[in-house]
């Protein structure tokens, strides 16, 4: 059962990145093409995605190292 939540949340964690970089690529068209106020919120969440790329990579990061703690002890 704990490998299913292990497996979830590296899971979780690529998928957090996979969207936040999603979402810069959107942001990115708003900012070279800006209609009315789009510019200004794109660049607002700009940084909302940033922390939310920094979140899920050290999401990942502490997914990577209990797995590695997991099999060392394994073996």
């Amino acid at each position: 059962m704990q490998v299913n939540m292990q497996i979830s949340a590296g899971h979780y964690a690529t998928t957090g990145i996979q969207q936040g970089f999603e979402r810069l690529a959107d942001n990115t068209q708003k900012i070279i093409h800006p209609q009315s106020a789009q510019q200004t919120e794109a660049l607002i969440d700009n940084t909302q995605v940033a922390k939310q790329v920094e979140s899920s990579a050290k999401a990942l990061k502490t997914y990577d190292e209990m797995i590695g703690t997991l099999l060392d002890v394994m073996a």
